[in-house]
């Protein structure tokens, strides 16, 4: 992955390409997007990411060896660096030290795997920005790069798909699948079931949910929400006498949850 990555870095259009010779010609004309290095030994996690993120304004690209990627800092200036577990010439915790000693600004976030309390311990002592758990969670990680961008107000985000298992809920098209079968959806009942797919497991209240989606349409009523709930229900395949996606709690308000399915799968929708 590394040498052929080498080379598409340095190549016309490429942000990393852009940056290396902002950093050359010592100016800071740069597009409005992130560049992010991801250093990492499994290349798995480096792809996962780089899909994960794509189509956002963020680009993302990852090298195996740490040696290596010490040469691609240089190179490119990357606006942030996400440095996981390695292997080869040099170790993560090196490869921190370097950096840091070169240049005390960079941003460096650092991956922790859940039994690796010790590192956690010594990327914070040697200079780690900040330190999260691995496997990442691409929209913490997401929210986390745009902050280190230097001009984040300028970087539009845009919403992440929701995987759920058997739900996943695009991103920013009005559509989502359930158990593999593809659903379209009308506007609201795509905002609704995001919001609510976002905050699945919790309790949210008829006052907040009508506060979040309809709070540029004050005249919109319960009755508004009924029926949008009752609908969503009906596109899960939701038994209406014992709904499972959307429970209804009462004198609080809504839950949503994956049920197992053997609860079965809906109709083929319609719109």
């Amino acid at each position: 992955m590394s040498g052929t990555l080498m080379r598409c870095w340095e190549s016309d259009g490429s942000q990393f390409d852009i940056r290396r010779r902002a950093c050359l010609a010592a100016t800071s004309e740069m597009r409005d997007r992130l560049a992010a290095l991801v250093v990492d030994q499994d290349t798995d996690v480096i792809r996962e990411l780089i899909d994960a993120l794509a189509g956002q304004p963020v680009e993302m690209r990852g090298c195996t060896d740490p040696a290596e990627a010490l040469l691609v800092v240089g190179r490119t200036c990357p606006d942030v660096v996400v440095l996981g577990p390695t292997h080869g010439r040099l170790a993560a915790a090196e490869f921190l030290s370097i950096v840091r000693g070169d240049d005390e600004s960079l941003p460096i976030i650092v991956g922790v795997d859940t039994d690796s309390g010790d590192f956690a311990s010594q990327a914070t002592a040697l200079g780690a920005t900040v330190v999260i758990p691995r496997p990442y969670r691409p929209h913490e990680l997401l929210r986390l790069l745009r902050s280190f961008a230097p001009r984040p107000e300028r970087l539009e985000l845009r919403p992440l798909p929701i995987d759920l298992g058997r739900l996943r809920i695009d991103g920013a098209v009005p559509q989502c699948w359930l158990d593999g079968d593809l659903i379209a959806l009308p506007p609201m009942e795509f905002l609704l079931l995001r919001y609510l797919a976002e905050r699945a497991g919790a309790v949210l209240t008829r006052s907040e949910l009508l506060g979040a989606l309809w709070q540029d349409r004050p005249q919109a009523s319960s009755n508004t929400l009924t029926v949008h709930i009752m609908r969503l229900r009906k596109r899960l395949g939701d038994d209406e006498n014992d709904p499972q996606w959307i429970r209804s709690i009462r004198g609080l308000g809504y839950q949503f949850t994956v049920p197992d399915p053997a609860h079965g799968s809906p109709d083929a929708p319609t719109v």
